[in-house]
Formats: C-alpha cells, structure tokens, sequence
C-alpha cells in the first residue's frame, strides 16, 4: 500500500508574511496544501500571490471564530466577538463551548466559505479550523461535517489515527480543554466523535500529525516524522511563514514559523521523501478517489 503524504500549512492569510512563507514551502520545499483564513485582511492579497506563484498549491479553508474580524455582519453573531468587534480568545470561546449559539457559529462559518469561493472562484479543497474549535464539542463537529458533506469536501482527521486513537485523542483533547474534563469523559467524547465522523460519510486523512510545532519544529523531529509515516494517507500540519509585524501583532506563534520554513525546504527532508518513496499529495487527490 502506498505510502501518501498530505503536508498542508495552516494560517494562510494571516498575514502576507505567513503566506509569502507557505508559498515559499511549497516551491522550494514539501508542503502541497494550505488553509487560507479567509476573514483575515490579508487573505485576498495571498490568494492572489498563490494563483501567480504556486497554482499546484492546495487551498482549503481554515474556519476560523477564534482570531480576527468576523465576515458575517457582526450584529449577525455578537455572541462571537468582544468589545473590539473581534472574535473572541481561544480560550474565551473554549469555556462558552456548552452554551454557544450554533446558529451564530453557522452564519459566521457559511459567510466565510462564501467569501473563500466569491475570493479563490472554486470551493475549498478541505475544511479544517484554526486552534482545532470545530473538534471540540458534538455541535460543532456535526455542523463541520454537514458543511463539509454539502460541499463535497474532505476535511482534516480530528484524530492521530492508528490503534491507540482514544488515548492519543483523549491526550490531546484534555490538553486543549485544560481542567474542564477528567480522562473519562474526554475519551467518551472521542469515541462519539469517531463515530459520528466515519458514519457521517465525509472522507479524511487515515492519519494525522500535528507534532510539528513549537519546541518538536527542529529538522531532527520533523525527519524522524517522516520515516514513520504510515501506510494510506497522512496529513502533516505545519505552521511556516516569514515573520511580519502583522503576526507579530496577531499571533503567539511567531519566530518558530521560520524555523518551520527552515526544515520544511531543507535538501535533507525532501531527499528523505523521495528515499522512502513518500507520495505527495493534496486533498483534492483523496476527494476524487473518496466514497
């Protein structure tokens, strides 16, 4: 069985930094697949730099009610944004999960599906979502996957995959709701998630890798990620760009997206992909070859 690799930077149009980064990891490195955060200002500068520089690029969209300005008009969704007209922290929108309109969440997703196609001229290739909101809670898991149903798109695999998923989802899952569930409840809520995806019929990475990142982001851990990529389909998350005064201002994360950019274009990572005879792919590849 091949050997396929899905390695798709996140936060394009963040800033033109970020994006100028991507689609620098994508002609000179291993990167095939971006998620364009569409609300963003500089997001319709990016996509027109993606459809001159690198028109092989995968664009999917990165669904987004934790970072930014909203697109749906905002007194469409106040419950979404704070008193600077923005969307709320990650953290804030964490601990209002259980009481969040989902019918504001779902104008504020489907507004910026509508831009991504009215910006880019196509749909999505995939959805996934920024700081991973839409794995986090039953509803928003089944209005991701109805979206995604609708537009006949893959999306990205909530999970690592693999025979210790549970545990491994139950890890990450705990890690990103803090003290709010204890281990049982956080893998309950894995394993209705995992069934609810599968019978819900949208089509997925088999695997996920979302360990490249921050103190793991160094050439050593991402050549070691490589030569366990697994049988069937894999998606590696990535996080590169060149820093701007734009992340600066809007992100946490800003100084390893170079290093990220560094290892991704390295000579020794894309030999290693061509040695262990790694097919790289895009989403759009797995949509066409999907149920």
């Amino acid at each position: 069985m091949l050997r396929q690799l899905i390695v798709n930077a996140d936060d394009f149009g963040r800033s033109l930094g970020v994006s100028r980064g991507i689609i620098r990891a994508h002609r000179e490195g291993i990167v095939t697949s971006t998620s364009v955060m569409i609300n963003m200002p500089a997001a319709a500068e990016s996509i027109a730099l993606a459809k001159a520089e690198a028109p092989r690029l995968g664009l999917g969209l990165h669904l987004n009610i934790t970072s930014g300005p909203p697109v749906a008009l905002p007194d469409e969704i106040p419950d979404l944004l704070g008193p600077d007209g923005l969307f709320r922290s990650q953290e804030e929108v964490i601990a209002s999960l259980p009481t969040l309109d989902m019918r504001q969440v779902e104008r504020e997703l489907r507004a910026q599906i509508a831009r991504f196609e009215e910006i880019v001229g196509h749909k999505p290739d995939h959805l996934d979502s920024h700081h991973h909101i839409t794995y986090l809670s039953p509803p928003m898991a089944a209005l991701m996957v109805q979206l995604a149903r609708e537009l006949g798109v893959p999306i990205r695999r909530p999970l690592p995959g693999g025979a210790d998923e549970v545990a491994r989802g139950a890890d990450m899952l705990m890690e990103a709701l803090g003290p709010t569930i204890d281990r049982a409840y956080a893998e309950e809520m894995v394993e209705t998630l995992l069934s609810f995806v599968r019978s819900a019929g949208v089509v997925m990475p088999d695997h996920f890798i979302g360990d490249f990142y921050a103190e793991r982001a160094i050439l050593g851990e991402l050549l070691l990620m490589l030569l366990d990529v697994p049988e069937g389909v894999t998606e590696l998350m990535c996080h590169p760009g060149e820093v701007d005064d734009a992340l600066r201002a809007t992100s946490r994360y800003v100084e390893k997206r170079e290093d990220e950019l560094r290892w991704l274009t390295h000579p020794s990572t894309r030999e290693l992909i061509h040695s262990e005879f790694i097919q790289l792919i895009t989403f759009a590849d797995i949509q066409k070859s999907g149920p």
